[in-house]
């Protein structure tokens, strides 16, 4: 598997991710919600919040990514629920993105609902999503940071399910980062109407390579260890 080097706009954001420190190397390792070990961190949370530019250019990626990814006959409105606490603030970026392209071009624009982290006994909403179903209106799709094994989407698409929300089959997924690990290949046999993608692991890393952000030894190093895992 060879990385693409990313091009245009990604590549912006790229540059922008690398200056933010979204993408960090440790020499300790890491230990991922799968298990694993890793020297490679994907943040996408204070360094997104801390950086409305970086933060803006991410939600318009993602909202362009899903326009492209929908049905252009399909008259429903794309809603995005933000597994928390990463997913959240990619589900409103991607939402007011959306809202000031749609002023300038054909399109549905994206609303967003809220994923709670644990369910409430107080106030109007004790399920896990503000707000009642309306599958009718909406297509629903999960939206977080990254996937490793899957198993975030599939607990999070659990949840939906128990506040009435559609089953996996008529739910589907978009992950800022495949580490292409496993986790985007066990989400598409598990059921899930649509699995995207906004940007591959190899491809990031390899951009970084070309920019010259890290070292060709670390690049080659990284890529090496992905190509491995795929085999």
């Amino acid at each position: 598997m060879v990385g693409g080097i990313l091009q245009g706009r990604s590549r912006g954001i790229v540059e922008l991710m690398h200056k933010c420190g979204t993408i960090r190397w440790s020499d300790e390792p890491f230990i991922l919600k799968s298990g694993r070990e890793s020297h490679i961190y994907f943040s996408g949370r204070e360094d997104f919040s801390d950086n409305p530019e970086l933060l803006y250019f991410i939600g318009l990626e993602m909202a362009t990514i899903l326009w492209q990814s929908t049905n252009k006959y399909n008259k429903k409105q794309p809603c995005l629920i933000g597994i928390p606490t990463a997913g959240t603030q990619l589900a409103i970026a991607a939402s007011l993105a959306s809202y000031q392209s749609y002023l300038t071009r054909n399109g549905i624009p994206i609303c967003c609902r809220i994923m709670k982290e644990m369910k409430k006994d107080h106030g109007a909403h004790f399920t896990w999503v503000n707000g009642d179903p309306e599958p009718n209106k909406h297509e629903y799709w999960l939206i977080d940071n990254v996937a490793t094994s899957g198993g975030t989407f599939i607990e999070a698409a659990e949840k939906l399910k128990e506040s009435g929300y559609p089953s996996i089959k008529e739910t589907s997924c978009l992950v800022l980062l495949d580490r292409q690990e496993g986790g985007v290949k066990k989400m598409q046999e598990m059921g899930f109407k649509q699995v995207v993608a906004v940007y591959r692991f190899i491809d990031i890393v390899s951009t970084f390579g070309e920019l010259e952000l890290w070292p060709k030894d670390r690049v080659s190093a990284v890529v090496e260890g992905i190509e491995s895992q795929q085999i």
